[in-house]
């Protein structure tokens, strides 16, 4: 009798549309490598900030999570608080946008460090005026690597913080400009943008 029971209401439940409890969540598979895959290292020479003071909602986790992808798939967009803001474009020199994460945390309580990198050349005032105003504004970064796939660091309650340091350089061939340093806290490695911003758009906007 109590088998019976269970498989109606079971079926009740899947009528209704509801979620089961005892349903299992996203477990894992296999990890494989497909011949001929293209596995290019570094990231392009370009990046997006977007204000976490200027924005009301931002793409986040997907939840309930339903499959591998959601694990770390941001899904949703920004809605600025202004109309006709966008995302900041930055131009970062060649080969110098680095991100890393690294495990932190103790047994059980486990996360990982999203940080990075990037170096703007120069020292026009406005390179230095957006040092000194990014350098106590958190929010979100967006990188993009060689295949395009752009990556997200900051979530909502855990944004990415920016510190700048300039160097001028001694010699007439050292480096001169604003070093970019970021870093976040987050339950994953890295977060995919489910739905990429355009950045040539932002770069160059029609009309300008």
């Amino acid at each position: 009798m109590l088998i019976i029971i269970s498989i109606v209401i079971a079926q009740v439940n899947l009528e209704s549309g509801m979620a089961l409890a005892f349903a299992l969540p996203v477990g894992f598979g296999p990890l494989k490598w497909p011949c001929g895959s293209e596995n290019m290292g570094g990231y392009k020479n370009r990046l997006l900030f977007i204000p976490a003071c200027s924005v009301t909602a931002t793409p986040e986790l997907t939840d309930p999570v339903t499959t591998v992808a959601d694990l770390v798939t941001a899904t949703g967009a920004f809605t600025f608080k202004e109309s006709g803001d966008k995302p900041l474009f930055i131009y970062a020199t060649d080969k110098t946008v680095k991100m890393d994460a690294e495990n932190q945390g103790e047994t059980d309580g486990q996360s990982f460090r999203q940080f990075g990198e990037f170096f703007h050349p120069g020292s026009k005032v406005e390179n230095a005026a957006f040092a000194r105003k990014v350098n106590n504004t958190a929010g979100y970064l967006i990188l993009e690597d060689p295949d395009g796939t752009q990556y997200m660091v900051g979530s909502p309650g855990l944004p990415c913080t920016i510190k700048p340091a300039f160097t001028g350089g001694a010699a007439r061939t050292d480096r001169k400009g604003f070093m970019y340093t970021f870093e976040a806290d987050s339950f994953c490695p890295l977060i995919i943008l489910g739905t990429p911003i355009d950045m040539d758009a932002i770069e160059n906007p029609a009309g300008s």
